[in-house]
């Protein structure tokens, strides 16, 4: 893969997983009810594909919010799959079509208000969290190419003013110790007893 589309697929890959998690996390706190495996998995890959071709060189807040917009619609749409129970209706989700009467026309349940609410605060706080926390980063990579920038040249400047000049062993010849007589050690000093004090 060439680097120049490493950023766009990380940015995209960032942004599909982050919109995802907080798409499911206010999904679960507007209805309560956790989609299965099948209705995160293909949100989050169809999310994947829109938001890498969305993600650019530069960061866009302009593309930033069309990925994230479409992919809350996905999810909106596509949380419901994998989540239909044994009798035939849907799970408890105010998506589109709550039950199916099969006497007459199916019986539409219209959408509940704190759905579109939980949609729409969870595409603002990913829009918000993906651009600050991009700029975030892009910070802490400047601070930290600084500051290993700064530390080379201080490593640099310490040795070469201070390079490590090898010293010479000089070998030397002691003597040995001595033997010292046990009664002439004790009785070394001449004169008066020391005052104890």
């Amino acid at each position: 893969m060439r680097p120049s589309r490493r950023v766009p697929l990380l940015r995209g890959a960032i942004a599909a997983s982050f919109a995802t998690f907080v798409a499911l996390a206010s999904h679960a706190w507007a209805d309560g009810a956790i989609p299965g495996m099948l209705g995160i998995a293909v949100p989050w890959i169809l999310s994947l594909m829109i938001c890498t071709l969305l993600a650019g060189r530069r960061l866009s807040m302009i593309r930033l919010s069309a990925s994230v917009l479409l992919s809350q619609a996905l999810f909106h749409a596509l949380f419901v799959l994998g989540s239909i129970t044994p009798g035939g209706g849907f799970t408890p989700h105010v998506h589109g079509v709550g039950s199916l009467n099969f006497q007459g026309a199916p019986v539409l349940v219209p959408e509940d208000a704190s759905m579109w609410i939980a949609h729409g605060f969870a595409a603002i706080v990913t829009i918000i969290a993906l651009h600050r926390g991009e700029r975030i980063v892009r910070m802490l990579a400047a601070v930290a190419s600084d500051v290993a920038a700064w530390l080379r040249r201080t490593v640099l400047v310490s040795i070469l003013l201070h390079p490590a000049i090898p010293r010479r062993v000089r070998w030397r010849v002691t003597s040995a110790p001595r033997p010292i007589d046990p009664l002439r050690a004790a009785f070394r000093r001449r004169g008066p007893p020391l005052r104890l004090s």
